[in-house]
């Protein structure tokens, strides 16, 4: 029931606008979120080319993002600079990217203290405004400037029917007061751009893919990174399915072993990220929201890497999956929430195969009997549940050296060969994968054996006859492993 308030006292509580426009500074962005919520805008204003520009220029550095899009009239763009101009709780269209009328001035203010928008619609002249923090401080009023500090910034315009450039200058948080000619500051700028270039392609790259936009950055054209890698050799989708009464679309991809992939594609494909790049990935709109992320239900694990799993919602699911003002979290929602679970399980076993496949970690496994294949290593769990690994003395060709009297140095080169070539390094970060604590519960105070005791007093013997005292003797054996590990050692050498 809504209280009736008309005969109670009231008064305007305006927020003041220096301290409100500060406080919009601290929502969190960073450089490669405030662009592309900018980028959402243009698309939502039906842009088919974004240009991205920048200028290191010490602390009068710029940045400038124009759109073909359909541009603004003069009640449009006041609109549009007004925080908090549409109520999230509004119906949208369904390719609309925005969701609480802040994504424009909050992104801005996060990387700047003077903002610019000029634009024009169809068959109308160019109009801008701009938001300029200081003065704003300064005068602690709403103050929208009708300002342009160079129309130059905007020329790109004059080349289009319609569109909008969005102008970044007085660079605080980016630059600061940096020197033109501090070669550091220019280098960590010019760094958070090629960070910006990654994230674009990825987050975009749907709209790329589908030729809906096209971004350019500096003049260079970005191309699409498909983290699904839909057109490689060895990928699968091991399940599709609707959730939500059909709102939401779920597909499930295993990435293929990074054997089957060439030098290119494996760079391409930044393989030597995939552990942090495993999980789920949401999009609104084909737009990407978050990615390598599994929403809180599960860890992540290296045997798991190779799984990513596609989650498509709708803009007006956005309560449900409480997305925030920057685009860059979410939550499932308590409808789909068991079925992520076992989709998410489904997609880890399938990744999870892919590697215990090739790591032959049954084969490894001493427990298992049921097959007479012999592997060079193999593994056993002690009584502490303690993972050991070991040279299998039942592979014919140990079992045939161990047998013989002596061997020769050509022998004995191939078994060292066999044993590095076949270390089982997949079993064994499968197996750590698995139960971390196997290995983790070895215990480093190891027993010096008597095995290690007559091979360390051999070497000894060896060097004394080749005319080393006591003492050099002893250190040319302290640096050889194992023998590190046992000082003991040291009361058997006489």
């Amino acid at each position: 029931m809504t209280e009736n308030f008309k005969n109670i006292a009231q008064e305007e509580a305006a927020p003041e606008a220096g301290a409100m426009i500060n406080t919009f500074r601290a929502f969190g962005y960073n450089l490669r979120t405030a662009v592309a919520d900018i980028i959402d805008n243009s698309i939502s204003a039906n842009a088919e080319n974004i240009w991205i520009e920048y200028k290191w220029n010490g602390a009068e550095s710029w940045i400038t993002i124009t759109d073909d899009g359909k541009g603004m009239n003069s009640s449009e763009l006041k609109l549009a600079m007004t925080p908090g101009s549409k109520d999230p709780k509004d119906n949208r269209d369904e390719h609309d990217l925005g969701r609480f009328g802040l994504g424009l001035k909050t992104s801005s203010f996060s990387q700047c203290k003077r903002f610019t928008v000029a634009t024009k619609s169809k068959g109308s002249t160019l109009i801008n405004r701009c938001w300029d923090l200081d003065h704003v401080n300064e005068t602690k009023k709403w103050s929208l400037l009708n300002f342009i500090s160079d129309k130059s910034l905007a020329d790109k315009l004059d080349d289009l029917n319609s569109g909008t450039t969005v102008i970044w200058e007085k660079l605080d948080r980016l630059v600061g007061n940096a020197n033109k000619q501090n070669e550091a500051a220019m280098n960590v700028f010019l760094e958070e751009f090629s960070a910006v270039e990654e994230h674009l392609s990825l987050v975009f790259h749907r709209y790329m893919e589908q030729k809906r936009v096209t971004i350019y950055m500096n003049g260079n054209k970005l191309d699409p990174w498909d983290p699904f890698m839909k057109q490689s050799e060895g990928g699968q989708l091991v399940a599709k399915e609707d959730l939500d009464k059909g709102q939401v679309n779920v597909k499930c991809y295993v990435l293929p072993h990074i054997s089957k992939l060439s030098a290119d594609e494996r760079k391409k494909s930044k393989t030597e990220e995939w552990y942090k790049l495993q999980g789920f990935y949401v999009y609104r709109q084909n737009r990407l929201l978050l990615h390598g992320d599994w929403l809180g239900l599960f860890s992540k694990n290296e045997q798991y890497k190779n799984a990513r799993i596609l989650i498509d919602i709708p803009n007006r699911l956005d309560h449900d999956w409480k997305i925030d003002i920057k685009k860059a979290t979410a939550t499932p929602s308590f409808a789909v929430r068991k079925d992520l679970v076992r989709l998410g399980k489904l997609a880890r076993t399938a990744a999870g195969s892919l590697h215990r496949f090739r790591g032959n970690q049954i084969m490894l496994d001493d427990s298992i009997k049921s097959f007479d294949f012999q592997s060079v290593w193999k593994a056993r769990k002690t009584r502490d549940d303690v993972r050991h690994y070991y040279i299998n003395p039942n592979h014919s060709l140990i079992k045939g050296l161990i047998n013989k009297e002596s061997i020769s140095s050509k022998e004995f080169k191939t078994v060292l060969n066999l044993i590095g070539e076949t270390t089982p390094v997949e079993s064994i970060i499968q197996y750590h994968s698995d139960d971390p604590e196997s290995h983790e519960l070895r215990n480093t105070d190891k027993n010096l054996d008597q095995g290690t005791i007559e091979v360390a007093s051999m070497m000894y013997d060896s060097l004394k006859t080749q005319g080393l005292n006591r003492e050099a003797a002893m250190k040319q054996i302290f640096n050889i492993e194992p023998f590190n590990e046992y000082p003991q050692l040291e009361q058997y050498f006489n």
